[in-house]
C-alpha cells in the first residue's frame, strides 16, 4: 500500500482495497484508515468524492462507496468546501444505502446548513434521481421536507 499524496492516490488505494476484500477482508482498508491520520483532510474528502463520483465500476459501487464512508465515519475529516457544490457532485451516483455520507455531511457542515442547501437544491434543474437522493438524504438525517 502506498501513502496516498494526493486524492487520485486515495481514490486507488480505495478501489484497491475493495478489489481485494474477498481475499484478505477488510485488512487493507483496516490498514488504510490507520494511514489517513496522517493525510491533510482535502485530500481525504476529495478521495472519498471522487469514489462517490466514480461510474466505470458499477458492479461494486456499493462496496466502494460503503468503505469510502467507513474511512469518512471513523476520521471524520474536515473541509470548508462548499456544501452546495459537494452534493452537486455526490447526488447523481451516490448509493442511497450508504448512510455515512449524509451523516458526515452533517457532521461537518450542520444540519441547519444542509437543510437550507437542500432547499436550494431542491429548487434547481435536478433529474428524478437526483432529487430521489435528496428525500433520502433528508430520510436518513429526519430532516422533514
Amino acid at each position: 500500500m502506498k501513502f496516498p499524496k494526493t486524492s487520485e492516490d486515495l481514490k486507488n488505494e480505495i478501489l484497491e482495497s475493495v478489489d481485494k476484500i474477498e481475499e484478505i477482508g477488510d485488512l487493507r482498508i483496516r490498514q488504510l484508515i490507520k494511514i489517513l491520520a496522517k493525510v491533510n483532510d482535502e485530500i481525504i474528502i476529495e478521495g472519498v468524492i471522487e469514489v462517490v463520483e466514480n461510474e466505470k465500476r458499477t458492479e461494486k459501487i456499493y462496496l466502494d462507496q460503503k468503505n469510502a464512508g467507513r474511512i469518512l465515519k471513523e476520521l471524520n475529516p474536515k473541509t470548508d468546501s462548499n456544501a452546495e457544490l459537494v452534493l452537486n457532485r455526490i447526488l447523481k451516483n451516490w448509493n442511497k444505502s450508504v448512510e455515512e455520507i449524509p451523516f458526515w455531511l452533517r457532521d461537518n457542515y450542520g444540519i441547519e446548513t444542509l437543510k437550507n442547501v437542500f432547499s436550494i437544491l431542491s429548487d434547481k434543474n435536478l433529474t428524478e434521481l437526483e432529487l430521489d437522493k435528496l428525500k433520502t438524504m433528508k430520510w436518513w438525517l429526519r430532516i422533514k421536507s
